[in-house]
This record gives structure tokens, C-alpha cells and sequence, in this order.
């Protein structure tokens, strides 16, 4: 007997927690004379589970045995047109086997493939066993949150100061692993730092790293642009968080310190709202993990912790009295003048005529008429 076999692995890496099929292609090829009773035998690693056999091309019966123990390999054990593969001749057919959502395999693992026969006599040319491996990586999954606020800033203030306080609170889910988590901050912008005191700002439980140069110094048309102030246009400073999180746990990690507003004059605003970004993002060992999204192309979020700065030009309280009282004026002027028109004035007058004509005349007059008794 004179076979060639050739076993082929559809995917390049193993996902436990996304993929849910691992399929398996075998081809055999008899060069040689008929061959009686063949078959193939596949090992594969405990962690997956037997589904079904396609048939391609070809008789083929198949039956498996998965790992009962965990630790010894399933066997899968296939018939090749029986009784007889005849000579000149080939057969394809596919075996598909389960990933488990909880599997724990090895960092990579392998499927083995041998071709037998009741034949006595085999070429020294067969080639009649082979091994394919494949790489395993685990999903994860995280959340970020954090909470939005505002603060409110007069330009020319130059010694005002405002508390600054934002949690992040992160949780894991599908596994437990180790990771670290990325904190940047903006720490200055042009020449002008924007926190009070750079030593206070600090993360419990983070390392601080370097920190980080903008990509882009012609800040301010860019922050007029988007109205953002983030690590592309301002200095920002790094702290690595390393941790380990179990399944469902959550942490929380505090950026917690006082800045000031001289730094905002630099960006020419009198009266208009802004965002002071910062960012939390994942390291991990991207040969171990892979991150579960569609949405991001299994890359791991970019969490931004934004944090919204309301200027407002002081108001000037002598234009505002002034205006009011020409504006008080020039009503009364207009309602007196309506008044008029009205007749209002003209009325009063004459009365007041009549009534001073009667008291000049006294009592027991009549209007001008003498009378002589």
C-alpha cells in the first residue's frame, strides 16, 4: 500500500470564548495497490468535544471517544471506503469538534492523524501520519464607567482653583486574569500646568510612568477646533495600574487633586464650554488574551473620563445699571407722551380753570347776574 494523508486545520488560533467549532480536514490519497480495511485515527486534545464528520469525497464512517478524565486525548476513528480503497483514488472529508465557552487548554495545542490498513506491506514513501498545530488565545471582556461633571471658570482669575474628583470603576467578566490598566492624564498645556500641584496628583494602588509629549503643539486652533484639551495637544502623565481581577469582580481606581485656570487664558475663550479628557485604557498578553468585541475588532476599548470646563466672562454691573435707568427714562417719556395724546393733560387743565373761577366768585354769586331788590 502506497497512501499519502494530509490533515489541515481551517483556522489559524483557537478562541475559547468566541469560536465555538474547531473543524478538521483530512484527505487521503491511495498511490499504491488496493487497500484493505483503511482507516484514519485523529487524537485531539481534552477541552474538545466530538460533533460529526462530513464527507467530502469518498465512503466514510466515523465514531469518537472524547477525554473522560481531562487529561488523556479524545481519538476519533474513521473507515475508508470499505472494504476497499482502491487503488489511484482519493477521499476528503471534515471532522468538527466543540470549544467549550470554559475550556482550558494548553497555549497550543496540536491533532494528530494516522492512516492504517489490514495491508502487511507498506511503501517506504507513504506518508502516513501527521500533526497540526494551532495557537490558543481567551477571550475577555471588560466595562469601564466613570461620572461626568462640570466646573465653571471667569478668564483673568488667574489664582482660582476648583477640587477635581473622578472615579473609574472597571469590571471583568468571563475570566479571571492578570492585566493593567492605563491612566492618562493631561498635566499641561503649552508652558502652563493645569494642576495646582503636580506632586498631589496621584492614583492609589498605579505606578506613575513617564510622561507623555503631545503629538500636535499648535494646541490652541486645534482645542478651538474640537473643544477638547486631551493628550493629543497637552502633556500628559501616565500611571500603570497592575491587577488582578477574578470573574465578575470590579475595582475602582480615583484621579483626585485641585487645578487651576491660568492655563485656560492660553486658549482665548471668553465665553464657551470645553472638555478636559483623560483616558483609561488595557495592557495584557495579547498571546494569551484576546479582547471579546465585534464592535472593536477584538482591540480593547479606549475609555475617555471627560470633564466638562464652562468659561464665562465676569458681567459688567455699571453698563447693566446705566442701560437700565436711560431705559427707565425713555419709558416714562414714551407714557407721558401717550398721556397727551390722550387728552389726559388738556382735561385736567380746564378743570382746574373751572374750579378757580368758582372760588373767585363766593358764595351766593350767580355766574355774573346782579340783582336789585
Amino acid at each position: 500500500m502506497h497512501n499519502c494523508i494530509k490533515l489541515t486545520l481551517r483556522s489559524s488560533e483557537v478562541k475559547v470564548g468566541i469560536d465555538e467549532l474547531l473543524v478538521v480536514t483530512v484527505s487521503v490519497e491511495n498511490r499504491g495497490e488496493n487497500s484493505y480495511n483503511s482507516r484514519v485515527i485523529l487524537t485531539y486534545p481534552a477541552g474538545l468535544s466530538y460533533r460529526k464528520f462530513t464527507s467530502q469525497q469518498g465512503r466514510i464512517g466515523c465514531n469518537s471517544l472524547d477525554s473522560e478524565d481531562g487529561l488523556s486525548r479524545g481519538r476519533t476513528d474513521c473507515t475508508i471506503d470499505k472494504p476497499i480503497f482502491k487503488s489511484k483514488t482519493k477521499v476528503f472529508f471534515s471532522i468538527t469538534y466543540g470549544i467549550e465557552t470554559n475550556s482550558q487548554l494548553e497555549r497550543e495545542i496540536f491533532v494528530t492523524a494516522n492512516a492504517t490498513s489490514g495491508n502487511q506491506e507498506h511503501a517506504t514513501t507513504s506518508e502516513l501520519y501527521k500533526q497540526k498545530s494551532i495557537d490558543v488565545k481567551y477571550s475577555i471582556f471588560l466595562t469601564f464607567e466613570s461620572s461626568f461633571s462640570s466646573h465653571n471658570f471667569t478668564p483673568g482669575m488667574n489664582n482660582s482653583q476648583e477640587a477635581f474628583q473622578q472615579i473609574i470603576k472597571i469590571t471583568n467578566y468571563i475570566r479571571a486574569f492578570n492585566f493593567t490598566v492605563v491612566i492618562r492624564v493631561p498635566v499641561k498645556l503649552g508652558e502652563k500646568d493645569i494642576w495646582v500641584d503636580l506632586s498631589s496628583l496621584q492614583i492609589a494602588n498605579c505606578q506613575r510612568g513617564n510622561d507623555e509629549e503631545p503629538l500636535n503643539r499648535e494646541f490652541v486652533a486645534e482645542i478651538q477646533k474640537h473643544k477638547v484639551v486631551d493628550c493629543s495637544v497637552a502633556t500628559c502623565r501616565v500611571f500603570k495600574c497592575n491587577t488582578f481581577m477574578g470573574i465578575w469582580e470590579s475595582r475602582m481606581y480615583e484621579i483626585s487633586a485641585n487645578f487651576s485656570s491660568g492655563w485656560i487664558e492660553q486658549i482665548g475663550f471668553q465665553s464657551v464650554k470645553f472638555l478636559l479628557t483623560s483616558t483609561a485604557s488595557l495592557e495584557y498578553d495579547k498571546n494569551q488574551y484576546i479582547y471579546f468585541s465585534a464592535w472593536t475588532k477584538n482591540n480593547p476599548p479606549v475609555h475617555k473620563i471627560e470633564e466638562e470646563i464652562k468659561v464665562y466672562s465676569e458681567p459688567d454691573y455699571i453698563k447693566e445699571i446705566i442701560g437700565g435707568y436711560i431705559g427707565g427714562l425713555a419709558v416714562t417719556a414714551l407714557f407721558t407722551v401717550c398721556l397727551y395724546k390722550a387728552g389726559y393733560f388738556k382735561s385736567d387743565y380746564k378743570e382746574m380753570i373751572k374750579q378757580n373761577q368758582e372760588e373767585a366768585e363766593g358764595p351766593g354769586t350767580d355766574g355774573g347776574a346782579t340783582t336789585t331788590e
